[in-house]
């Protein structure tokens, strides 16, 4: 049996793979659509306007518990027509915070029937630790956000 030299070269024989141009092709793609995930990610946290409201009343009622129980003496969180703030102590990230323009504060105390504009209310947190389990709405033209208050931890809870 002979064997013909011609047919065993290496022109004849079909190359599996890629070339570099489709990896290339696909890479770029790959890079595109993780670019404009990421983007729209990060378009929608910067949407969020009762984030900062939100975060700083929980870092001040949970800064007046862990105060009231060192400290041993009753902390209060006070509410005004432009913001909140702790009374009787200094809180290292500010103890007052001003809402944003258009947004308004609004409280439901428990057993209460509604919602109460926040302006001249306390918030008392005891020596023991514990605190009112109140609800908290920030209200704006862009919607609202509700946060509801644990009285033994003095979070947020959902």
């Amino acid at each position: 049996m002979l064997v013909d030299v011609m047919k065993l070269t290496p022109y004849h024989i079909k190359r599996a793979g890629f070339t570099m141009l489709e990896i290339v092709v696909v890479l770029s793609i790959m890079v595109l659509v993780i670019g404009i995930g990421f983007a729209s990610f990060a378009v929608l946290d910067d949407q969020d306007p009762f984030e900062q409201p939100a975060q700083k009343l929980t870092q001040m009622s949970r800064f007046a518990i862990h105060a009231s129980v060192l400290q041993q003496r009753a902390m209060t969180i006070a509410f005004d027509k432009k913001g909140f703030e702790i009374l009787g102590s200094t809180v290292p990230e500010g103890s007052y915070y001003a809402v944003p323009s258009g947004m308004k504060v609004l409280i439901h105390r428990m057993g209460g029937r509604n919602w109460e504009k926040a302006e001249g209310h306390f918030w008392r947190f005891g020596e023991q630790g514990i605190c009112e389990p109140i609800k908290v709405r920030f209200e704006s033209p862009a919607g609202f956000r509700e946060l509801k208050f644990h009285p033994l931890t003095g979070t947020s809870v959902d």
